[in-house]
């Protein structure tokens, strides 16, 4: 009796002490102790690996020369085509440049852009490629500095300018004018205010200067049957209106300024007639005749035509 009841008793530790044993084997486990025990009693493997996979992204071309361009002059009442090249380099090599889409411009505050969107490759040496541009510059484009602007793109799309370097474009003062010859209806000797029949001279601006002056220089016309009569100089006016007879009167063999007139810069194509277009009209009136000369024609043949110059600023 009393051996069972120890029996019982010891059953009794044994399950409080396995309880106990158990609780805290459980403890450990759940801090990862008791699987780093497994671990290394079983031989399992305490580290792993990774793949790893980056992608590097394309780089950029860079522009790294433009070459100077020196002064350049207009060229009159047409286009001056100035070329020039740049160099790309593109660490991804020249393959990867997209040629097709090297650009140049001209460009300047207050005037229009000049361009060539097809510059062509020249020339290639390891992971350079040299372009030739070749832009137009028009005679009434502004004198000045203008700077020049090149970009390219690569294949994928990267892209690339440079507006580091420009030029100078320098000023043209010249003109042309129609028509060069002008009559008169026949004139009696008490008329007065009579326009000429195929006036007005009209004054093209072929050049890129502005607000120019308008001289005129008259002489005196002499008589072609009798030499010794004449139509002077001071019986005529000019102005930028028609018929003129309000303007400025003339003085033989002096050059004097048509205050009403301004020779612009612009674009003759558009042909108006005004400033917009770099043109000028001047009328000439003939404001009366000497009342005790003859009968006969009156002409600038003896002592030599009139002249019309621009001055500027």
């Amino acid at each position: 009796m009393v051996t069972q009841k120890r029996g019982r008793i010891n059953n009794y530790l044994i399950l409080i002490i396995s309880s106990l044993i158990l609780l805290f084997l459980i403890s450990f486990a759940s801090a990862g102790f008791f699987g780093n025990i497994v671990d290394r009693l079983t031989g399992k493997a305490t580290s792993n690996t990774t793949t790893l996979n980056i992608t590097v992204g394309n780089s950029l071309p860079v522009i790294n020369f433009v070459q100077v361009v020196p002064s350049q002059n207009p060229l009159e009442g047409t286009v001056r085509n100035i070329t020039f090249y740049f160099n790309v380099t593109d660490a991804d090599g020249v393959l990867n440049l997209n040629s097709s889409s090297a650009k140049a411009y001209f460009q300047r505050t207050g005037e229009t852009t000049r361009s060539n969107i097809s510059c062509v490759e020249a020339s290639t040496s390891g992971l350079s490629a040299n372009y030739s541009c070749t832009v137009g510059m028009w005679y009434f484009d502004g004198a000045g500095s203008w700077t020049i602007n090149v970009s390219i793109k690569d294949i994928n799309g990267g892209y690339a300018e440079n507006s580091t370097t420009s030029f100078t474009y320098n000023p043209l003062t010249s003109f042309v004018m129609f028509p060069i010859a002008l009559t008169w209806p026949s004139i009696g000797l008490t008329d007065t205010n009579t326009g000429s029949t195929n006036d007005p001279i009209r004054l093209n601006n072929t050049g890129n200067n502005y607000a120019l002056s308008i001289n005129v220089s008259a002489l005196n016309l002499r008589g072609e049957i009798t030499p010794t009569d004449y139509i002077y100089a001071n019986n005529f006016t000019i102005e930028n209106v028609s018929p003129g007879c309000s303007g400025t009167a003339m003085s033989n063999a002096t050059s004097l300024n048509i205050t009403s007139a301004i020779l612009q810069r612009g674009n003759n194509t558009i042909n108006n007639g005004d400033a917009t277009s770099g043109q000028e009209e001047i009328f000439f009136c003939l404001k009366g005749v000497p009342i005790t000369i003859s009968s006969q024609s009156y002409s600038s043949a003896s002592l030599g035509p009139w002249t019309v110059e621009i001055i500027s600023p």
